[in-house]
């Protein structure tokens, strides 16, 4: 007879094959963690990371990266920031995060500067000829003492009218296109960015997107987890894996990357919208050099360590560069991600588990304005189009400024193959698009609340697959099973002369504790 008990997710009752049948959060497949004595099998199963998720991951990635081109293709500003402190910076690693295409972003970028580049020659072109025509002809006439040059002056400026109005037209009638067509919800794709025409851009970005995709993330601050938003708790502890189940036994001995093997199995049979699991090592840009696995000769990253250099550094405990298992979480079409970082390190006799919590909150409200603009289609959005676009003497030598930028462009991307020589360079990346973009809070009260749930969800699972691991082996779970009541009820464990940070700490019977002001998790580290 099958046992019933209270759901994990709500007050219902169920058998425990899933959640009740009157279950809210239906998109939960609790499965307990298999049962199978270690002594049945030969290797701890293998990770299944291919198997598709119940949700279109890439569609909920394509929502922030599609709002963030928006930005990219209209924002001069914003621009700017990524060829300053992404493209132009061949030598730095670069900042991956949750949601996030990086490269489609970079494209978008290109493609907005080079239509703004146009738009301003044509303004020189054309306002440099109408002003040196209005200028000569000035000057015949004071030279000739006759009003006869002046003729040509009524159409030069009606030349320049004309001529601006029409290049200002084009203009906002493509940006408008781009905006409200080609990056409309529904019709966006990050694999259809434009490409730059520029080779030096094309292999810069190719370099980039290559990097995105491999599993080295080189950080410059010191926190290690750039990209990921702002680390918002965590906890540690050490269990003695040599202390058998019960007296006079014997423990199975394991290896490290068994252990973390099998976690991130487990976690990722959740089955869970939004999840994905994966190794990435994380090192800081002022501790790699070259031949070392993490840079090339000329100091430009690379993008990934291969499977013995990764359980080489399973096996030290106090290398600079960290493999941590990263288990991220999506969820309000993108705009919220958490992510959770896990570590594992055999030290002697103890195994030392560590695990730290980034949130990723909501793009910024003006990210989200550019869905406002609608398509130009009637003849009066034309009419209007047209009467805003009049104008004369714009842009007169804009186009000098982007001779400028190309020039940026390949004194940074042209060299690449000159190595750094200064052994203080920190080769980490400067900037995080996904992190500048970031609000200071959670726009909606139920996204901090799925934030909290997702953390104990994954929290639970993890300890579970824990204690499941250490009894395949006979290994005392006991010190075990009293950590995972002390963090997943109270949601932090301090020890050791630790110290403790929050808003609010209350302590002892009766006790109560009040704060004002945004939660901390809500803010983004500057």
């Amino acid at each position: 007879m099958r046992k019933t008990t209270h759901c994990d997710l709500c007050p219902g009752r169920w058998s425990g094959a899933g959640a009740c049948g009157e279950c809210p959060v239906t998109e939960f497949r609790l499965e307990a963690p298999p049962t199978t004595p270690i002594s049945d099998r030969d290797e701890p199963p293998a990770a299944d990371f291919s198997r598709p998720h119940p949700l279109d991951i890439k569609k909920a990635d394509n929502e922030v990266t599609r709002h963030l081109c928006c930005a990219a293709q209209a924002d001069m500003v914003f621009a700017q920031r990524l060829f300053d402190h992404i493209i132009r910076q061949p030598q730095r690693g670069i900042a991956v995060s949750p949601g996030v295409h990086l490269p489609a972003i970079l494209r978008h970028a290109c493609s907005g500067r080079r239509r703004r580049a146009l738009r301003d020659c044509a303004f020189t072109a054309i306002n440099l000829l109408g002003v040196l025509t209005v200028l000569g002809s000035v000057a015949g006439a004071v030279y000739t003492l006759s009003l006869t040059p002046l003729r040509f002056v009524p159409w030069a400026l009606g030349a320049m009218l004309i001529g601006t109005t029409l290049v200002k037209f084009v203009y906002k009638l493509v940006h408008n296109r781009m905006i409200a067509v080609v990056l409309s919800p529904g019709r966006f794709s990050a694999a259809n960015a434009p490409n730059p025409i520029k080779p030096l851009l094309r292999r810069r970005l190719a370099q980039i997107e290559e990097l995105t995709q491999g599993n080295v993330s080189i950080y410059r601050k010191f926190e290690p987890f750039t990209g990921y938003g702002e680390v918002i708790g965590g906890w540690s502890f050490a269990i003695d894996v040599e202390k058998p189940r019960h007296e006079g036994g014997i423990t199975i001995p394991f290896e490290v990357h068994n252990i973390r093997q099998y976690v991130a199995t487990q976690v990722k049979a959740l089955d869970w919208k939004g999840l994905e699991v994966e190794d990435r090592i994380f090192v800081s840009g002022r501790d790699v050099q070259k031949n070392d696995g993490f840079v090339d000769r000329t100091g430009r990253p690379l993008p990934t360590v291969n499977g013995e250099r990764f359980d080489s550094l399973l096996a030290e405990r106090d290398a600079r560069a960290r493999p941590y298992t990263v288990i991220r979480l999506i969820g309000w079409d993108g705009e919220l991600a958490l992510t959770i970082f896990l570590r594992f390190a055999i030290v002697k006799k103890n195994l030392f588990i560590e695990a730290s919590h980034s949130v990723l909150t909501p793009l910024q409200a003006r990210y989200h304005s550019y869905d406002k603009i609608k398509p130009i289609a009637t003849p009066w959005g034309f009419a209007r189009l047209a009467v805003r676009s009049l104008s004369i003497f714009e842009g007169m030598i804009s186009a000098f400024a982007h001779l400028g930028e190309f020039i940026q462009d390949r004194r940074a991307l042209a060299d690449t193959d000159i190595p750094v020589h200064e052994r203080t360079f920190n080769h980490g990346a400067s900037y995080c698009v996904r992190e500048e973009a970031s609000d200071l809070r959670y726009r909606r009260y139920f996204q901090k609340l799925d934030s909290e749930m997702y953390t104990k969800v994954v929290e639970q699972r993890v300890f579970d697959a824990l204690v499941q691991f250490f009894d395949d082996h006979n290994v005392h779970t006991g010190e075990l099973v009293e950590r995972q009541t002390t963090i997943l009820n109270n949601g932090v464990l301090v020890t050791g002369g630790g110290s403790l940070n929050a808003d609010s700490v209350a302590a002892g019977e009766n006790a109560q504790a009040t704060s004002y002001g945004s939660a901390s998790s809500g803010k983004k580290g500057r």
